[in-house]
């Protein structure tokens, strides 16, 4: 399986796994009082401070982490910073998030998802990676739409990205879209149930979220997912 992902993250830039996700599967069943745990966490993200005047859509946390041989150590509190490049609406920016809870970074949900991915990455378990990680809830309302990425088609500026979707409720749209390096669109997928994601090697692609459109007003509209960032050391 590691060759075969890996191979296609090199080929085509990306992977797309959904139906036939054998990592969804093995954690619904082997871990679904954590994973319901983890994904309970998405409740309590403050709210981004770095929106637009008067934009409310968007709460996150952040934490930088290292991994190697199955080792997830945390590390220092540290702004998130992305080049201008890579980020036109945020970039040359310093932002500062606050960090992930001990509940959430001690989740077995979390390491066994990045074992996954970096062995879907490398044979070489010895391979350092340090990971970026965000936990986004993107909210749409009556007036206002919810979005996901608000800097439009963009890189992350990493090696490779791990994009999970923990929760949709009571929303439209939220439709990934990978384009290649001429910004042509190769592909749009949307991830609908727990546990369905995305991987795509940045060097190769650049990716962007539609916009979330509430359905019921009567309802909380939202968009969780778990975003990693893979920067091989």
């Amino acid at each position: 399986m590691c060759n075969q992902l890996n191979s296609l993250l090199q080929q085509q830039g990306f992977v797309i796994c959904k139906t036939n996700n054998t990592l969804k599967d093995y954690l619904i069943t082997s871990y679904q009082s954590e994973f319901d745990d983890f994904c309970k966490t998405w409740k309590d993200l403050p709210n981004d401070p770095y929106l637009l005047a008067g934009e409310s859509y968007r709460q996150r946390r952040y934490v930088v982490l290292n991994y190697q041989q199955q080792k997830l150590t945390i590390l220092p509190n540290e702004p998130h910073y992305q080049a201008r490049y890579y980020n036109p609406l945020y970039g040359n920016i310093n932002r500062h998030f606050e960090t992930w809870h001990p509940s959430s970074l001690n989740n077995p949900i979390l390491l066994q998802l990045i074992y996954w991915v970096t062995q879907q990455l490398s044979e070489d378990s010895t391979t350092s990676w340090q990971i970026q990680a965000h936990q986004f809830r993107i909210t749409a309302s009556i007036n206002n739409q919810g979005k996901p990425t608000p800097e439009g088609i963009h890189k992350d500026g990493a090696d490779y990205i791990c994009i999970m979707l923990l929760d949709r409720k009571n929303i439209s749209g939220g439709v990934s879209e990978i384009y290649d390096n001429n910004k042509i669109l190769l592909c749009s997928t949307q991830l609908e149930q727990r546990g369905d994601l995305i991987l795509l090697n940045d060097h190769a692609v650049y990716h962007r979220v539609t916009e979330i459109k509430l359905k019921n007003q009567d309802s909380k509209a939202y968009r969780d997912v778990l975003v990693l960032t893979f920067h091989e050391k």
